[in-house]
């Protein structure tokens, strides 16, 4: 009976041995993990990534798996540092379908964090058995939120496992192609794509990708040592770890430089679509969202530069009020008021549906010129960055995203 109890407390204290406190890898690494967003044609992908260096032209280096972005368009990405959000623009540098990554330079926007320090990755041999943690935006968390997702959104989750084994393995799709995988037990779900596995110091082992979707607890991932690969094919620098891991964390790498690029808009940078400008007017919208118990101040979703009579003036909106409709006039009932005798009393309304800008013509009797083609009354057409509006044939008005 001893010996029975002497074995069972001998097990007890491997449990007890083997439980993790992850909490300062996440306190190293948490600021460095980002949330994507990738316009697609039916709708948004998200998923995660990390920041892995800056680019020679400036900006930041950021990894993702590629079928985050895969036939996306425009790319926003948002970082969180206590109640603060920073959001990015992205910009595709490389990738590799055979391997499932992606590299992406970002671009400041809206900073209200310090910049994300890289994360070294670390292409040593692993152990079985050793302890890893993954960091990502699992899509099942959001449904908490309710409806409407506010801060919480861009908080990342963290769980921990260990190294199931290495192995040479390949991603669905490509058979051929092998690549080294780390297989894992720290749980990832949709959503964690992209993001990074990282092991007790915080360094970079490999990138989340995928889990059985029929049996619990295996959970695989590209190896730094694809990682690495990838990026050397790609041209791009690769901060590796050095000396051991003793299983005390490593001090948080140097912070990389950026300053935000003031007066430039998202949509711009992006060159793209009506869509692109839905995107950031949304995703700025979730960053302004819930801040704790407090009220979220007002927050500047849209910005119209008016040139009329050789005056020009600007004038902000918020997402509230263009999901309400917001009505351009002469009219005192109008929100936004120009005073011109060629402008109705109601001219035009702005509405922001879903992730759609529409602008539709109320009946004027000037009418309204979207892009050089005149705007049918009462039939709402899709606005962005390269629309020019022109009221009355003597007002102009340009859209830019935020302040």
């Amino acid at each position: 009976m001893l010996r029975l109890l002497g074995v069972l407390f001998g097990f007890l204290c491997a449990a007890s041995a083997a439980a993790q406190d992850f909490t300062a890898v996440a306190r190293l690494t948490d600021a460095s993990v980002g949330r994507i967003f990738v316009d697609v044609p039916r709708g948004m992908k998200t998923g995660a990534g990390m920041v892995f260096g800056q680019g020679a032209g400036g900006g930041l280096l950021y990894l993702t798996n590629y079928h985050v972005v895969e036939h996306g368009g425009d790319i926003a990405v948002f970082f969180k540092k206590g109640e603060a959000i920073s959001i990015y623009s992205g910009t595709v540098l490389a990738v590799s379908p055979e391997k499932d990554l992606a590299a992406l330079r970002l671009t400041p926007e809206e900073i209200g964090t310090p910049p994300p320090p890289p994360l070294a990755i670390d292409t040593r041999r692993l152990e079985k058995g050793e302890a890893v943690v993954a960091i990502g935006y699992p899509g099942a968390a959001d449904a908490t939120m309710g409806r409407d997702m506010n801060i919480a959104a861009f908080e990342t989750t963290l769980t921990g496992g260990s190294v199931s084994r290495v192995l040479i393995g390949s991603w669905p799709g490509s058979p051929e192609a092998e690549l080294e995988l780390v297989q894992h037990s720290a749980p990832i779900s949709p959503g964690n794509s992209g993001g990074p596995l990282l092991d007790q110091c915080g360094r970079v082992i490999g990138v989340n990708t995928m889990g059985a979707t029929d049996v619990a607890g295996i959970y695989l991932a590209s190896s730094a040592g694809t990682i690495a690969e990838f990026l050397a094919e790609a041209g791009l620098p690769v901060q590796t770890a050095r000396g051991g891991c003793g299983g005390t964390p490593a001090a948080a790498p140097p912070a990389a430089t950026a300053e935000a690029e003031g007066g430039v808009p998202l949509w711009m940078i992006l060159g793209g679509t009506g869509a692109s400008l839905a995107l950031i007017l949304g995703a700025m919208a979730v960053a302004a969202g819930s801040r704790g118990s407090e009220p979220a101040a007002p927050r500047v979703a849209l910005t119209l530069t008016i040139a009329a009579g050789g005056s020009r003036q600007r004038r902000g909106i918020g997402r509230a009020s263009l999901q309400r409709g917001v009505v351009i006039g002469r009219g005192g009932a109008a929100e936004v008021a120009i005073d011109s005798p060629r402008i109705s009393r109601e001219h035009l309304r702005l509405t922001l549906e879903g992730r759609r800008l529409m602008a539709t013509d109320l009946g004027s009797t000037n009418g309204t010129v979207v892009d050089g083609k005149p705007l049918p009354p009462n039939q709402p057409r899709q606005v962005g960055e390269a629309t020019v509006l022109v009221l009355g044939d003597e007002v102009e008005i340009r859209l830019r995203a935020g302040s």
